[in-house]
């Protein structure tokens, strides 16, 4: 889960105004949502549990961090519980649409994540996730840990918010996300690369390059 219960309040206010275009366009991408199950996987805060929910969803959000769950209990946008990403507390097919904005990075094991929400999602459901791009895991690996193997498990410090806060991180490459036996399980859908913060908050000052990722699955059934 990295570090985030350590500045929970911070995080969650500066993300949702920093962040605002690109969840409305991850949501944009998102099928109708009226009358729909949905599990939001690392919802933090509920924020877009509470969007999901204005827009007609019955929602259900996981997350590791205790304090980010209390956050989300109070807007009263779904039911909320605590449980590690690798190990989803529910049943097999019982969403029909299965998110996670901004959280997934920080699993240990990215595939085995997704063979999770893949799992709780009905035959033919939509499991819809932004991701950090591993190119940004890359760089910020070289620059602020020295280490610069793109292929080795790794921590992978960050900074946000003009170094306001340090985020420890997994560190991951791209087949994590199109690994052959999430493929098995669900069809690729959509992959699309994003430069989504300021110029301030690149690694390398001029250099433009993807800091995040949308990836987009379909149960098979």
């Amino acid at each position: 889960m990295g570090n985030y219960d350590q500045f929970a309040q911070k995080y969650a206010k500066g993300t949702e105004e920093l962040e605002e275009a690109t969840r409305r366009y991850f949501y944009s991408l998102l099928p109708e949502l009226t009358g729909k199950a949905l599990l939001d996987v690392g919802c933090g805060s509920g924020h877009d549990a509470a969007c999901y929910a204005a827009q007609g969803a019955a929602v259900s959000g996981v997350d590791i961090s205790e304090k980010e769950l209390a956050m989300a209990r109070e807007k009263a946008a779904g039911v909320f519980v605590q449980a590690p990403m690798e190990q989803l507390p529910f049943a097999a097919g019982l969403f029909d649409i299965v998110t996670s904005f901004y959280a997934i990075q920080h699993a240990e094991d990215v595939p085995k994540t997704l063979l999770e929400m893949i799992r709780v999602a009905k035959p033919g459901g939509v499991i819809q996730v932004l991701a950090k791009h591993p190119f940004r895991n890359l760089l910020e690996s070289h620059v602020n840990d020295g280490n610069s193997d793109y292929y080795s498990k790794r921590l992978v410090t960050s900074y946000i918010f003009n170094r306001s806060i340090k985020l420890t991180e997994q560190g991951h490459t791209m087949m994590d996300y199109l690994a052959p036996n999430v493929l098995r399980a669900a069809r690729l859908e959509l992959l699309e690369e994003m430069t989504d913060f300021p110029a301030s908050e690149q690694v390398i000052p001029g250099l433009i390059y993807p800091t995040c990722m949308i990836v987009g699955y379909r149960k098979a059934g």
